[in-house]
């Protein structure tokens, strides 16, 4: 497979330079007529060397624009565009932990609370894994919602609170990572409580289905707690809650 592209791309790159070869030639063949005051296929020919190049200017546009905005879907199904740029300056206020200014930002940029990292993580499910309630609480306030359909879609978990605790421990274990973890795999803390809570109390799902059956909060908390084969104080109020809600 990796051959075939490659050979495509071969392909293709000869054939765009084939183009624009005969282009150049046609310009030169009609800038002779044209001194031979042949203004008429000197004038058609001269037109048509340009398509090529009228066509890579506005595809290279079509490239820049694309490169700048991306199509968001939104929870009714429409589509917003959304400029990088925006995205950038989102992300830099919460680097700085400027609340404030991330507040006042998505007030005046609304369609950032559809934005979809490269991971399909909204900035609630970014709140959420970095169990910042700050984070979450500005979210839900712009309307963004847990579950939303068009931030699961393309993933293995269907539900905020799944991706939560597989995202603990993905963060855990990944090699990629050059971090330090915010916790250890199966050790539960204050703050992870709080966002737990906190998603649950604004609509996160405690219970869903799947192929393989019907799971619950109750379940992948279990399963949590117990990956480091000890359960803490910590361990068991949150299972506790989670028992309570499931």
């Amino acid at each position: 497979m990796a051959f075939a592209g490659m050979f495509l791309g071969v392909v293709f790159i000869i054939i765009i330079a084939a183009v624009f070869l005969a282009a150049i030639i046609m310009r030169i063949i009609g800038i002779v007529l044209a001194c031979k005051k042949k203004k008429v296929p000197a004038t058609i020919l001269i037109v048509i060397s340009a398509i090529p190049t009228v066509v890579a200017i506005i595809v290279m546009c079509v490239f820049w624009y694309s490169a700048r905005h991306a199509k968001c879907e939104t929870y009714d199904g429409r589509q917003v565009t959304v400029n990088m740029r925006d995205v950038t300056t989102m992300k830099k206020y919460i680097e700085d932990n400027d609340m404030q200014g991330l507040d006042t930002f998505l007030t005046k940029h609304p369609e950032l609370i559809y934005y979809q990292d490269n991971n399909h993580q909204t900035l609630l499910e970014y709140g959420l894994r970095d169990h910042n309630v700050k984070i979450m609480e500005i979210a839900v306030n712009h309307g963004m919602k847990f579950d939303a359909e068009p931030t699961f879609r393309n993933l293995r978990q269907n539900c905020s609170l799944e991706k939560f605790f597989d995202d603990e421990y993905m963060y855990f274990i990944s090699s990629k990572r050059n971090e330090s973890p915010k916790t250890k795999t199966g050790e539960t803390t204050d703050d992870m409580i709080k966002a737990a809570k906190f998603a649950v109390e604004h609509g996160a799902a405690t219970s869903w289905k799947k192929s393989t059956g019907t799971y619950t909060f109750a379940n992948i908390v279990e399963d949590w707690v117990w990956r480091d084969k000890v359960l803490s104080d910590k361990d068991k109020e949150l299972l506790e809650y989670a028992k309570s809600v499931s």
